[in-house]
C-alpha cells in the first residue's frame, strides 16, 4: 500500500464517520470531519504550535524560525491574538472572523491587530477568530503553518482553544521555557493539567535566552528541565537557543540549527506519517463520540413514550439542580474574593502604619545629602519587597480558589452525566463524557477535562503598582535644601508611604476582582454550555421518539441504529488496519 493509497483510505474512513455522525445526529461533528480534518488531511498541511507563558519569547521565536522581524515583539506580553503564519508569494495579513469572513489587513497595521494596544480596534468589528499571514519562508513551504499564541496564562475561551483545539491538532507543539527562570512550577502544572496525554509525544521544548547563561549554567539548566520534564512527558526532546542571535545572524551562538534539523525530520520524512497517524487518532476518538450517541438513541426506542417522557423530565430538572451547583460555584468566587480583599487591605494598613513609624527613627542618624539621595529609592525598594511578598500570597490564595472552583464545576459536570445516564438508563448506567480534540462538538463535553491553574506573575504586579506610586515617591524631597532635608523627610515621608498605600490598595483589588469576574465567566459559560448541550441531547431522543409511530417503525429505528454501530465498527477495524500498516513502513 502506497502513501497515496493510505492517504485515500483515511479519507474514506473520514467520510464514513461524518455519514455515522450525521445519521446519528451530531451535526457539528460531522461539519467538523468535513470542513476541518479531511481538507486537513487533502491539503497535508503540518501545523506547528509555539506555547509558552508570556514574555517568554514566542514571537520572537517565529521570527528567528522565519529569519525576519514579522511578528511584533516587546518586554511586555506584546501577542492577544492568535497569528496563523503561512507560505505565500508576498507578505500579506488578514483579519479572520469567527464568521469565516476575511478582511485584508494594511501591513503597517499589522502590530495593531496582533498586541494587545489593539484591542479597542479589533472590538470594532465582530468577534475575531484569528489573524492569518502570509510569507515567503522556506520554512513555511510544503504547507506549515506556524501558530503563534499568546501567553498561556489565563483562564479565557481563547486559552481553552488552544489547549483543546490547537494542540491536539496540532502535528507539532513548541513549548518555550526561559533560561532565568527554568520550568517554573505553573509552567510545570499547565503542562501536567491543561496538556492532554494524547497530545504530550508532540512536544518539543526550547530554551529561549540560552545567550544570557554561561555554558556549565545552561547545561546545568538543560539538566534540570530534562529530569523535571521526564516526570511528564517521556524522553523529552530540549533544545536551548538564542532567538536575538539568529536575528543578528549569529547562527552558531544561536543554537539554531539543532532544533531546525529535529524539525526537519517531522516537515520531511517523518511528515506524512505523523499526519496519517494524528488522522487515525482523531478518527477513533470520533467514532467512540458518535457511538455514545446512537447508544442513547438505541435506548430512547426500547422505551415507551410515556415513560420516555417522564425519564427526560426528570433529567431535565436534575439538570437545573446541576446548574444551580454551578451558580454556587459563582457566590463561592464572591465569597472568597471579598474575604481575600479584606485581608490584603489588613496587611496593607499594618505596613503603612509600621513602616510610616519607623521612617522617621531611621532618619535621623543619616546624613542629609545621603537622605536626599537615598530615601526616595529606599521607600520605594521597601514598597517593591512588600508588593511581591503580598503578591505571592494573592497568588497562592487566587490559586486555591480557582482549583476549588473548578473542582466544583467538574464534579457538577460529573454528577449531571451521571445522573443523566441513570435516568435514561442502559447506556452503561451513565454518560461517558469527556473532551479530547472537539471544543464545541457537543458543548457539554468541554467542562468534565478542563483542569486548570491560575498564573500569576508576581514581579509584573510588583512592576505595574510601583509604576503607578513612582511619581508620588519622585516629588517626595523636590527642591529642597539640603539644611530643610532631614526635617521634612521626617514630616513627609510617612505622608509618602500613605499616598503610595492609597494607590496601591486600590489596584490590588482590581487585579483580585478582574480575576474573579474572568472566573465567574468562565463557569457561567461552563453552566451555559452544560444546560445546552444536554439539553440537545434529551430535547433530540424525545422529539425522534415523538415521530415513531408504532412498533413496527421503532423496531425499523433500531435495526437502523444497529447497522450503523456494525458499520462503526467496522470503521474501527478499518481505523486499526491502517494505523498498523502506516508504522510497518
Amino acid at each position: 500500500m502506497t502513501g497515496g493509497d493510505r492517504k485515500a483510505a483515511i479519507r474514506a474512513t473520514l467520510e464514513k464517520l461524518a455519514a455515522a455522525a450525521e445519521a446519528a445526529g451530531l451535526a457539528s461533528v460531522a461539519r467538523d470531519i468535513r470542513t476541518v480534518r479531511i481538507p486537513k488531511l487533502d491539503e497535508e498541511r503540518f501545523s506547528l504550535v509555539v506555547l509558552g507563558e508570556f514574555n517568554h519569547g514566542k514571537s520572537t521565536f517565529v521570527n528567528a524560525l522565519l529569519g525576519t522581524p514579522l511578528l511584533p515583539t516587546g518586554i511586555t506580553p506584546t501577542t492577544a491574538v492568535l497569528a496563523h503564519v503561512k507560505h505565500g508569494k508576498k507578505l500579506q495579513a488578514h483579519a479572520v472572523y469567527e464568521s469565516g469572513k476575511r478582511k485584508l489587513i494594511e501591513a503597517a497595521k499589522l502590530n495593531d491587530w496582533l498586541t494587545v494596544e489593539g484591542e479597542a480596534a479589533r472590538q470594532k468589528d465582530e468577534p475575531l477568530a484569528y489573524v492569518e499571514i502570509t510569507h515567503p519562508a522556506a520554512l513555511l513551504q510544503d504547507n506549515v503553518t506556524i501558530v503563534d499564541t499568546p501567553g498561556v496564562n489565563d483562564i479565557n475561551d481563547q486559552r481553552a482553544e488552544i489547549t483543546y483545539g490547537y494542540v491536539p491538532r496540532a502535528d507539532a507543539v513548541i513549548f518555550l521555557l526561559d533560561a532565568g527562570q527554568i520550568l517554573t512550577a505553573s509552567e510545570r502544572q499547565f503542562l501536567e493539567e491543561r496538556i492532554l496525554r494524547s497530545s504530550r509525544d508532540r512536544l518539543v521544548f526550547v530554551v529561549t535566552k540560552a545567550d544570557a547563561l554561561e555554558p556549565a549554567e545552561l547545561e546545568e539548566a538543560l539538566g534540570f528541565a530534562r529530569r523535571h520534564l521526564a516526570t511528564i512527558v517521556p524522553e523529552p526532546v530540549v533544545f536551548p537557543i538564542s532567538a536575538k542571535k539568529a536575528l543578528a545572524g549569529d547562527r552558531e551562538a544561536a543554537r539554531l540549527e539543532p532544533l531546525l534539523a529535529h524539525l526537519r525530520v517531522s516537515l520531511g520524512a517523518e511528515r506524512r506519517r505523523l499526519l496519517f497517524n494524528h488522522a487515525l487518532t482523531d478518527a477513533a476518538r470520533l467514532s467512540g463520540f458518535v457511538r455514545q450517541s446512537l447508544g442513547m438513541r438505541r435506548r430512547s426506542l426500547e422505551l415507551p413514550m410515556d415513560e420516555l417522557t417522564q425519564r427526560v423530565g426528570s433529567a431535565q430538572a436534575r439538570l437545573k439542580e446541576g446548574k444551580r451547583a454551578l451558580d454556587e460555584a459563582a457566590d463561592i468566587i464572591q465569597a472568597e474574593t471579598s474575604a481575600l480583599k479584606a485581608r490584603v487591605r489588613q496587611d496593607l494598613a499594618s505596613f503603612v502604619e509600621e513602616f510610616s513609624a519607623v521612617l522617621p527613627k531611621g532618619i535621623d542618624p543619616v546624613a542629609a545629602p545621603d537622605v536626599q539621595r537615598y530615601i526616595g529609592p529606599f521607600i520605594q525598594d521597601t514598597w517593591k519587597v512588600w508588593v511581591e511578598n503580598e503578591g505571592e500570597m494573592i497568588a497562592e490564595e487566587l490559586e486555591r480558589l480557582a482549583e476549588r472552583v473548578i473542582e466544583v464545576a467538574n464534579e457538577s459536570a460529573e454528577g449531571l452525566t451521571r445522573a443523566v445516564g441513570e435516568e435514561l438508563g442502559g447506556v452503561e448506567g451513565r454518560l461517558h463524557i469527556s473532551v479530547d480534540t472537539f471544543k464545541a462538538d457537543a458543548s457539554v463535553f468541554a467542562l468534565g477535562a478542563l483542569g486548570t491553574t491560575v498564573f500569576f506573575f508576581v514581579n509584573s504586579l510588583a512592576g505595574g503598582l510601583l509604576t503607578l506610586a513612582a511619581p508620588i515617591v519622585a516629588m517626595l524631597l523636590k527642591g529642597r535644601a539640603a539644611v530643610e532635608v532631614k526635617k521634612e523627610a521626617r514630616e513627609r515621608a510617612p505622608e509618602t508611604v500613605r499616598k503610595v498605600g492609597a494607590v496601591v490598595g486600590p489596584k490590588l483589588d482590581e487585579i483580585i476582582d478582574a480575576f474573579a469576574g474572568r472566573l465567574k465567566d468562565f463557569i457561567a459559560e461552563a453552566g451555559q454550555a452544560l444546560a445546552r448541550g444536554i439539553s440537545e441531547v434529551l430535547d433530540r431522543a424525545l422529539a425522534e421518539r415523538r415521530q415513531i409511530r408504532d412498533a413496527a417503525q421503532a423496531s425499523s429505528e433500531g435495526m437502523a441504529i444497529d447497522r450503523a454501530l456494525v458499520d462503526l465498527k467496522a470503521i474501527d477495524e478499518q481505523i486499526a488496519e491502517i494505523r498498523q500498516a502506516v508504522w510497518q513502513e
